[in-house]
């Protein structure tokens, strides 16, 4: 059943007063699943708009694609996990650390990897777009400079999950597009989760703005997609997380189940799965949870697979501010607090 008549809206309308204010322009979709039932609402657009079809930005959200797509085509033996860099890239191989690096190492964010690779810089011309001109030599030149970290802990990494998704074509002999689509969203019925979008899904994709309202683009990711090059929306976000709880897809829900283990521990509570970021509650029970952001973009997912319930918030408002000079200043992750609070309030376990 799909409806807006969830007991938590009116918290959830409150939270979005409270974290964005009078924030404008702005859009905001939500969607709850509890006991198999749907529920959508919003803020900012006319009374009448579907919220739950408005197309926004995943941004980093895209990584759990990725390590999902990662154990399917383990499943299918295409690949192992523990398969090296050096394997699937053989223009790295005089770089032996790079090439040492593991698919799963790559999933979980202990490549040793920096964030972001030393060559964007040069290459950026739009500095609210700064992915868009980074090319697949750009990404090759800089594997064969680079010099990770001792793998083994935990450092995020956009340079790392982009990675797996360029390996994962390589791999596959398809592009992100067509491995997506025919691995994920074709078996769970998710239409508008894509990488380019088609000409009748370009009116649902909602402009996007820095956090006091300056218009920037949308990021195009370039040969890094897999970092977080997804457009999507709550209708589609909340058919993943179902598959995620075991409501999908046999083959697809497998492989989820997998990308959830925790493999590695942060600090108390909290611990990274594969591509997932893990919290522990008070009885033991787990949720998991990822965001992402763009300049102009915000967006949340979260679910408790014991509970059966997920949240998911989407924003087309950014967790930066444009100050003088142009200068873009980090600000608080409204759609993380909003998604947190709300499963707070339904699974009553998790702080």
């Amino acid at each position: 059943m799909i409806t807006t008549d969830h007991p938590l809206t009116d918290r959830a309308e409150a939270l979005v007063r409270e974290h964005f204010g009078n924030h404008s322009p702005l859009s905001v979709s939500i969607g709850i699943l509890e006991n198999g039932d749907q529920y959508y609402l919003g803020h900012g657009q006319p009374q009448g708009f579907d919220y739950s079809s408005a197309l926004y930005e995943a941004a980093s959200i895209t990584k759990v694609f990725m390590a999902t797509l990662l154990f399917i085509l383990e499943q299918q033996g295409k690949l192992k996990r523990t398969d090296t860099i050096g394997k699937y890239i053989p223009e790295c191989a005089s770089n032996r650390k790079i090439s040492a690096i593991t698919l799963e190492q790559l999933a979980a964010h202990t490549s040793g990897l920096p964030r972001l690779p030393a060559g964007l810089r040069s290459v950026i011309t739009d500095k609210f777009n700064p992915y868009e001109h980074y090319a697949e030599e750009h990404l090759l030149k800089d594997l064969l400079k680079c010099r990770p970290a001792a793998a083994g802990r935990f450092e995020y990494s956009n340079l790392g999950a982009g990675l797996l998704g360029y390996i994962l074509t390589r791999c596959a002999g398809d592009g992100l597009e067509e491995l997506v689509r025919e691995k994920i969203c074709g078996p769970l019925f998710m239409e508008d989760t894509v990488f380019r979008l088609s000409p009748a899904q370009q009116p649902r994709f909602l402009p996007v703005y820095t956090a006091n309202g300056k218009e920037v683009p949308h990021w195009d990711f370039g040969v890094l997609a897999g970092a977080g090059g997804l457009r999507t929306t709550a209708r589609d976000l909340l058919q993943f997380a179902k598959a995620n709880m075991g409501m999908g897809a046999a083959s697809v829900a497998a492989a989820m189940k997998e990308t959830q283990l925790p493999r590695y521990r942060i600090r108390r509570n909290d611990e990274v799965g594969m591509g997932w970021m893990i919290r522990t509650g008070v009885y033991h029970d787990r949720m998991h949870w990822h965001n992402g952001g763009t300049y102009g973009s915000s967006s949340f997912i979260g679910f408790h697979r014991e509970k059966n319930m997920a949240v998911i918030v989407l924003s087309n408002n950014g967790s930066f501010a444009l100050k003088p000079f142009s200068r873009l200043r980090a600000q608080k992750r409204h759609v993380d607090e909003i998604g947190m609070e709300l499963l707070r309030a339904m699974t009553k376990t998790i702080d």
